[in-house]
């Protein structure tokens, strides 16, 4: 199935409302994780997931590829490919910008906390190569919740909701590998929602930043 042009709008209050609750849940986070410590509920959290069985661990591969930091601009050309317009590409390409930026060159190093195996514990099954560096937020939930976002413009409305479900998953996947914790998905998947919603409203609304005809600007997400 060919990817269709988007059909609905992001309005300027809906992205206001997005940039709000999102950078709020990016300073909370920040907050608890800011210390280094891991507060208990945090740890139980990773460890529930982390104690999966190991079966499990070449599916959790294959399902948390699309937090790699290039699955954007794979998207948009994908994309691109179909619909021929270069503000498609655009909206998919500048995800990696704004996640090397700000996510890896900004947060993560103001927030400095450790991987699970340091902030943790050595009891950690860590199932990556991630057992040491900093942690906080999670590169692989900020590309998959962009992404996914992203993508629901050209899907028909009831295939939206799985791109968004599998970066949920991809989140869940960073805790089984041992290689984040619960508050690094968190703030990394409202980093990943404010980049997609920013660049949707930039890229994908129109030319001129409102609604193509036809479109209803309430209707976004």
């Amino acid at each position: 199935m060919a990817p269709s042009m988007p059909d609905h709008a992001i309005s300027k209050q809906r992205l206001v409302v997005t940039w709000v609750v999102t950078l709020a849940v990016v300073a909370g986070s920040s907050v608890v994780a800011n210390d280094g410590d891991v507060p208990d509920w945090e740890a139980s959290i990773l460890r529930f997931v982390n104690g999966w069985p190991d079966w499990l661990e070449p599916i959790m591969w294959v399902l948390q590829q699309p937090g790699v930091v290039l699955s954007p601009v794979i998207a948009g050309l994908v994309i691109f490919w179909f619909t021929r317009d270069w503000r498609h590409l655009a909206a998919f390409a500048c995800v990696l910008p704004l996640k090397l930026g700000i996510e890896k060159a900004l947060v993560k190093q103001l927030v400095e906390r450790e991987r699970p195996y340091v902030s943790v514990g050595p009891e950690i099954h860590v199932r990556g190569p991630a057992f040491e560096g900093l942690s906080f937020p999670s590169g692989h939930a900020t590309t998959a919740f962009a992404l996914g976002i992203l993508l629901t413009a050209f899907l028909p409305p009831r295939w939206r909701p799985v791109p968004v479900i599998w970066a949920v998953i991809v989140g869940v996947a960073r805790l089984y590998y041992g290689e984040h914790n619960a508050l690094d998905v968190v703030a990394g998947a409202a980093l990943g929602t404010l980049f997609a919603t920013t660049l949707w409203f930039a890229f994908l609304n129109g030319a001129d930043g409102h609604p193509r005809a036809g479109d209803r600007a309430d209707s976004a997400l």
